[in-house]
């Protein structure tokens, strides 16, 4: 019995499906060097913020103790999407193929897959300046960088607040730098009680790749001509990467290793392949399901640049 067009896209896959899975692989991810891989199986994943107990009273003799709640604040969603893209090919397509256009097809389809992944991701980033990934704190929208978060202890939108964000933005260098250490060393948690962030991780544009390398790169303090010790060095090690999914080329970025960005895989990339029985056409696809951003904005700090 000759070969029938069923069995056209199951004599293609076997190398299609190499071709694809090679092309995924062949360039190292960025979202996965900053973003925390958390699997999931469930529609969404939800967080919801809660208040420690504040600082402890004095008890004076013979009086009671005081007893404290803990403080519930805003939830955070997760909500997975689905992203897919695919190719069809013709009976006479793949016949009259002289340039090999059916090889590289996978490689394109692996491609948009993994960039989907930087893109989204990386967008929690480069829109972190607006309200779109931010925070519900009191029925009102914060930005995930920001200048004034509003602590629960405080009681209303603005009582008492705290900044990840410098009050005006400059452009990557020692004092920038310094300046967003300290406000690393300054953080306090939900009751204003000081907590323990060390930042150890710059994400640059590869516009300033030059500059990151100068600033974390030597022992001694750049732009100086003292041979001054570089504290970024010797105090707080760091290390830095080059994110090519920022969309500002001056903005950087600075994580502690404990910091709260998530992705959440809830179904890795698959491809499937499969048959129009009446055109002859052999049908290819790729898809996955993921959810990307931050339920906390301590242990983070974001510039747009001066």
């Amino acid at each position: 019995m000759p070969m029938n067009t069923g069995a056209f896209s199951q004599l293609l896959a076997p190398g299609l499906r190499m071709v694809f899975f090679q092309a995924f692989k062949e360039r190292e991810p960025q979202y996965s060097q900053l973003f925390k891989v958390i699997p999931s199986s469930r529609a969404y994943e939800e967080e919801l913020e809660v208040a420690d107990l504040g600082t402890m009273p004095i008890k004076d003799e013979g009086t009671s103790i005081i007893y404290q709640d803990a403080t519930q604040g805003g939830k955070k969603r997760y909500t997975h999407v689905t992203y897919g893209l695919g190719f069809r090919v013709t009976e006479e397509m793949w016949e009259d193929d002289l340039y090999g256009v059916m090889n590289r097809m996978p490689k394109a389809l692996g491609k948009s897959a993994r960039n989907v992944r930087e893109v989204t991701s990386f967008n929690i980033l480069n829109l972190g300046f607006t309200t779109q990934y931010g925070f519900q704190k009191f029925g009102a929208n914060e930005a995930l960088f920001s200048t004034a978060h509003s602590l629960i202890v405080g009681g209303a939108a603005g009582a008492v607040t705290q900044a990840n964000r410098a009050s005006t933005d400059a452009d990557l260098g020692v004092a920038s730098l310094e300046a967003a250490i300290l406000l690393f060393d300054n953080l306090v948690d939900e009751t204003n009680i000081p907590c323990v962030y060390i930042p150890s991780l710059l994400v640059v544009p590869p516009n300033l790749k030059q500059v990151a390398v100068e600033l974390l790169g030597s022992e001694y303090k750049p732009y100086t001509a003292g041979n001054e010790v570089n504290a970024f060095i010797r105090n707080n090690p760091m290390r830095f990467i080059v994110v090519n999914y920022l969309t500002n080329t001056n903005s950087w970025f600075l994580f502690a290793d404990d910091h709260d960005f998530k992705f959440f895989e809830r179904r890795a990339v698959r491809f499937q392949n499969g048959d129009d029985f009446d055109t002859g056409d052999a049908k290819f696809k790729a898809s996955q399901r993921f959810s990307a951003g931050a339920s906390e904005y301590r242990g983070s700090f974001g510039s747009l640049g001066g």
